[in-house]
C-alpha cells in the first residue's frame, strides 16, 4: 500500500516538476485510528471504512512511508506532520480565521476534533507544557465513529445491528 502510496508522489511531482526541488516538507493525513506518539509518528490501531492491508496495524505509517519512498531513490520527502483529517480540516480553516475550534468530518465515517485547554487532559497536564513555552491548547480527536466499541450502546442494538455487525471486517469495530 505505502510503496502504492509513493509511486503516486512520484507521478504527480514529476509532472507538477518538482523532483529537482529538494527534500519537500510533507503533512501526511493518514484518516484511520491511530495512536499518536509524536508528531511524525502515529501507529495504525485498525483498519476501518473497508480498508484493509497486512503488516500495518500497530506500525508507524510514516516509517512505512518514509521506507517506501527511500526504496524508491527518485523522490526526498519530509514528513513534518501526521494528522488525522478532522485535524487538518480544524487546521485548514483555523488558518484562515482563527476564531475555528472544531473539525468535523462525514463521509465513509464521521469524526470530529476539538481545541481543548490542555490544563483539562489528564494525560498530559502534569507536564507542564504550557511553562516550556508550548501553546495552553491542543487538538483532541475524538475518533467519535468508535463510539460503542467499549459496549456502551450493547443495551440499545438490535437483532439486526448485531447481524450486520458480524459481517463487518471489524466486527464490535465502528458501531
Amino acid at each position: 500500500m505505502f510503496d502504492h502510496i509513493a509511486e503516486c508522489m512520484a507521478r504527480f511531482m514529476e509532472e507538477k516538476d518538482i523532483k529537482q526541488a529538494g527534500k519537500l516538507p510533507l503533512g501526511f493525513t493518514f484518516s484511520f485510528p491511530c495512536r499518536q506518539e509524536g508528531l511524525t509518528c502515529a501507529k495504525l490501531i485498525n483498519w476501518t471504512k473497508g480498508f484493509s492491508a497486512s503488516n500495518v496495524e500497530d506500525k508507524d505509517v510514516v516509517t512505512l512511508l518514509r521506507e517506501a519512498c527511500q526504496r524508491r531513490k527518485d523522490i526526498d520527502i519530509d514528513v513534518v506532520a501526521v494528522l488525522n483529517d478532522t485535524v487538518g480540516t480544524l487546521m485548514a480553516c483555523a488558518f484562515k480565521e482563527n476564531t475555528c475550534q472544531i473539525g468535523v468530518i462525514v463521509g465513509t465515517g464521521s469524526n470530529a476534533c476539538y481545541m481543548e485547554k490542555i490544563a483539562n487532559c489528564d494525560k498530559i497536564k502534569d507536564l507542564h507544557l504550557e511553562e516550556d513555552g508550548m501553546p495552553d491548547e491542543m487538538i483532541i480527536n475524538t475518533e467519535w465513529g468508535a463510539f460503542g466499541d467499549d459496549g456502551a450502546l450493547e443495551f440499545v442494538r438490535t437483532c439486526f445491528d448485531r447481524e450486520v455487525d458480524e459481517k463487518t471486517i471489524n466486527p464490535g469495530k465502528q458501531l
